[in-house]
């Protein structure tokens, strides 16, 4: 018997829940990133209908809802915190690989956006994207070293 929904948590079900609030017709693309947002942020966990997942992980027009002449199809895309997992990143190529992924990163927003989304715990009095890129780099390596202790 197949499968007719899909559980999602974590990234994907940021990313789905983001791209259904984008999908509503008739709202303005601010306010479906901050829909978006919310929803990512206060729902931990969802089980969708799997043709609907699937359309709107296509990303294509028709599961976005939004026609492509509309103003905001020239829009950039929303920043993604998801786009690579700091511990992934650090485990597999190092340090080093790290600090130049979150360097070309640029903005101390988008920096404060990924370490909140992968609960990499910084300094919030930091405004400096260096010094930010530094402290997600160490919050990154005390996470591994927290689950390689709990893994015991």
């Amino acid at each position: 018997m197949a499968r007719t929904t899909k559980q999602l948590s974590g990234g994907a079900k940021d990313k789905f829940l983001r791209a259904v609030a984008h999908a509503a017709t008739g709202v303005p693309a601010a306010a479906a990133d901050r829909i978006g947002d919310l929803l990512a942020e206060h729902v931990t966990e969802v089980r969708v209908r799997r043709e609907a997942w699937e359309s709107l992980s296509k990303g294509d027009a028709a599961g976005r809802g939004r026609p492509s002449g509309s103003p905001d199809a020239d829009a950039p895309p929303a920043f993604d915190p998801f786009q690579f997992s700091a511990v992934s990143v650090f485990t597999r190529h190092g340090h080093a690989a790290l600090a130049d992924r979150l360097a070309a990163l640029g903005s101390v927003e988008r920096l404060r956006q990924l370490a909140e989304a992968q609960h990499l715990v910084i300094d919030g009095s930091i405004d400096q994207p260096s010094a930010l890129c530094a402290a997600i780099v160490a919050a990154t390596e005390r996470r591994i070293a927290e689950r390689r202790a709990a893994a015991g």
